[in-house]
């Protein structure tokens, strides 16, 4: 069975929480298939791994602050049920805590955390996918908390996120960026500049599109606030439904999952590679 984590959101962004099971439709290679597995939201706790940039780009009192308030904001929005475990990375990925529902552990193991070396922030999101992925099935997700900037990694970007795909893990990104960096800021530089947090931030928005999680760009306090509340809000309403695949060649294929209802759009992987 093909399983597939799905967020729903109405025209204005805000969870759908409330699907039916005939109310979604997932098509492969565009033909339509029979969901067998649905369950809804918060029918099961949630499994998340924070992945924290330790690389020396993040080095500096309000990088540093900024990934310590998301921490605390995501700890306190989850649900008591909620496993979390925590990750860092610089030029080679390691764990710091085990999934665990004690959320000061979370915290004291952030305080190990400290900003040096280059970075291999695409090496660091292949680990943890399949770290996440091993720990068994339900909702989960990996949240990558960065500046978006790699200088040291030995896996393409494409290549992961093919993985990640492959994995059905959705990647929420939070690139931690100057007012200079934010599009949302008045000092924006434009679309046009080629800095490297700019150019970071819009490769975290190809791998939380095509697994279906979501990417933020962050440079004030406030925004931070706002992105986390977006965030944990999705992931407390993530779906999970799964088919049959069909028969057929080897290699990706790609898969749309669709909501019934008016006004609703679904967020999902775009496609696996099943089995050889």
């Amino acid at each position: 069975m093909v399983v597939v984590s799905a967020t729903a959101v109405d025209a204005k962004g805000r969870p759908v929480r409330d699907l039916k099971p005939d109310e979604v439709q997932v098509f492969e290679r565009g033909h339509a298939q029979r969901i067998v597995h649905f369950t809804h939201g918060r029918a099961t706790s949630a499994r998340l791994l924070i992945l924290v940039d330790a690389s020396g780009s993040m080095e500096g009192t309000k990088k540093e602050s900024n990934v310590r308030d998301a921490v605390n904001q995501i700890l306190a929005a989850l649900d008591p049920a909620d496993q979390v475990a925590l990750a860092g990375f610089d030029h080679k990925y390691w764990g710091v805590v085990a999934f665990t529902e004690d959320r000061d552990a979370i915290r004291r193991g952030l305080v190990d955390l400290t900003p040096f070396g280059s970075t291999a922030l695409h090496d660091a999101l292949d680990h943890a996918a399949h770290d996440i992925a091993s720990h068994g099935e339900g909702r989960r997700a990996v949240i990558v908390l960065t500046d978006g900037v790699d200088t040291a990694s030995t896996i393409a970007p494409d290549e992961v996120i093919s993985r990640s795909q492959a994995l059905d893990v959705p990647i929420y990104a939070m690139s931690i960026v100057s007012p200079l960096d934010d599009p949302r800021s008045k000092s924006f530089l434009g679309q046009g500049s080629r800095a490297p947090s700019i150019l970071g931030a819009s490769m975290l928005a190809r791998y939380a599109a095509f697994s279906g999680g979501r990417s933020f760009i962050v440079s004030t306090p406030e925004r931070l606030k706002e992105a986390v509340a977006e965030m944990v809000d999705e992931l407390k309403h993530q779906y999970r439904l799964g088919y049959d695949p069909p028969e057929g060649p080897p290699g990706f294929r790609p898969i749309e999952v669709r909501a019934k209802r008016k006004g609703v759009r679904v967020r999902a992987r775009s496609g696996y590679v099943p089995p050889s």
